[in-house]
């Protein structure tokens, strides 16, 4: 796998370690006009914050590019909580999250987050709200 130059050596250097392996549950809807998403460090990394671009989202998990100076410290398996809207509704998603993947992106100074949702008490009621505005949000494509 040939990393950019551009990507941190701390970033290549995890991506080169990890054998990545495809866990999707569910389909993810690549976004038409792609969103922010804000995401927050819990536990001992509660002051981290960063934002990124929103990229793809499924019931179970997402894809969001973030600056890679930002994801210095990030490491696959680690915890955030991911704040973000689909399209132009009202409704905000706050979910805990996994860090499944760090990848380069095609963009320099960049990397892609992966992301699946940690399963509690919420996620099922929150993921019903979810399929229904990526739902909406295909209806409004065509």
């Amino acid at each position: 796998m040939t990393t950019p130059l551009s990507a941190p050596v701390s970033v290549r250097d995890r991506v080169r370690e990890k054998t990545l392996v495809e866990r999707r549950r569910s389909r993810r809807r690549r976004l038409q006009n792609p969103s922010e998403v804000s995401l927050h460090g819990t536990g001992s990394e509660v002051d981290w914050t960063a934002a990124g671009v929103l990229l793809n989202v499924s019931p179970d998990g997402l894809a969001c590019r973030v600056s890679a100076k930002a994801a210095h410290a990030l490491t696959v398996g680690q915890a955030l909580h991911v704040l973000f809207r689909i399209g132009a509704t009202s409704t905000v998603f706050d979910l805990k999250a996994r860090i499944t993947n760090i990848t380069p992106a095609g963009t320099t100074h960049c990397v892609v987050l992966g992301l699946e949702f940690v399963a509690d008490r919420r996620l099922k009621s929150v993921q019903t709200k979810l399929q229904e505005s990526l739902r909406r949000a295909g209806d409004e494509e065509n």
